[in-house]
């Protein structure tokens, strides 16, 4: 019995030292958890004393999560993930709620929307929440919760989470009818180059060599506006070839007869299982279903 309350007692400062945890900045802990930095710091230092260990590093006047902390966050992040399946599964009959999923944008469209509308027909309650969310925020936001899937072409190991490979991707260089390059019967990485890009802001790769120069005449955030200017005729874009066959946008495009090289894949990146079965483990099914129709189409 005396175990039992004192989990009763700890309990009650988990949330707050999930929160910390997380954020490692006891100001926007305290906006997520709507209480006062003082109340937080407090939890945190009567769970330290109860535990007979800190969970964290004083460095100045932040804190830092130290190896204990993170073997404790670990399970406090399993623990609740398990409540709150349970709970989910007792209150409803039928797989609803929210899925909120990540991906780069041109797969939305053709990969995750058509899965989920395949899950949605058997069960109309899901809630799918669909985000260009930046890939080296993809992780964090699975830890935290606030994301349940990540679709990524380079995901970052981490031991919480389950990585999948889904589908080879390939990258091409591609031109609308009007450009020089459009039917071209040969080419070299040399004549690309001397051809407007419309190409991703600094930090986002689109698969064009690094070590290669070229010329960007428009930087874009949205791939769709991007397929539309290359329509024009006047700008090369660099899209993997699945996109190119099954986006509508990239229809007018043709590619041009060079090979980028170092084809890549798409992956899927998720917390790790826990034994239950709920809305993720639907989409991932459906995900994978999608993508080998889009592999053989």
């Amino acid at each position: 019995m005396e175990r039992v309350r004192r989990l009763l007692q700890l309990w009650s400062w988990l949330p707050a030292f999930r929160a910390v945890a997380e954020t490692q900045h006891l100001p926007t802990a305290s906006e997520r958890l709507l209480l006062t930095p003082s109340a937080l710091s407090r939890s945190i230092r009567l769970l330290e004393e109860e535990l007979g260990t800190e969970l964290f590093d004083r460095v100045g006047r932040g804190l830092v999560l130290n190896a204990a902390g993170q073997e404790l966050l670990a399970t406090v992040r399993d623990t609740m993930r398990m409540l709150d399946d349970a709970v989910t599964a007792i209150s409803r009959k039928d797989a609803v709620g929210s899925l909120r999923i990540a991906a780069p944008l041109p797969f939305h469209s053709m990969l995750v929307l058509p899965a989920l509308e395949a899950v949605r027909e058997s069960h109309p309650g899901l809630v799918p929440h669909l985000s260009g969310l930046p890939p080296d925020a993809v992780n964090a936001a699975l830890l935290s919760g606030e994301l349940d899937l990540g679709v990524l072409d380079d995901p970052v190991p981490d031991d919480h989470l389950v990585v999948e490979r889904l589908i080879p991707v390939v990258h091409g260089v591609y031109c609308g009818p009007g450009h020089p390059l459009h039917g071209a019967a040969a080419a070299t990485l040399d004549d690309v180059q001397g051809h407007l890009f419309a190409a991703p802001p600094p930090g986002q790769l689109d698969h064009w060599p690094p070590d290669r120069e070229r010329k960007v005449g428009a930087v874009l955030h949205d791939l769709h506006l991007a397929l539309e200017l290359c329509a024009t005729g006047r700008f090369l874009v660099v899209l993997p070839d699945l996109v190119a066959r099954h986006h509508p946008a990239a229809r007018p495009l043709t590619r041009v007869p060079v090979e980028l090289g170092g084809a890549s894949a798409l992956f899927t990146v998720r917390r790790r299982p826990l034994g239950t079965t709920g809305l993720t483990d639907l989409a991932l099914d459906a995900i994978r279903a999608r993508a080998a129709q889009l592999g053989t189409g």
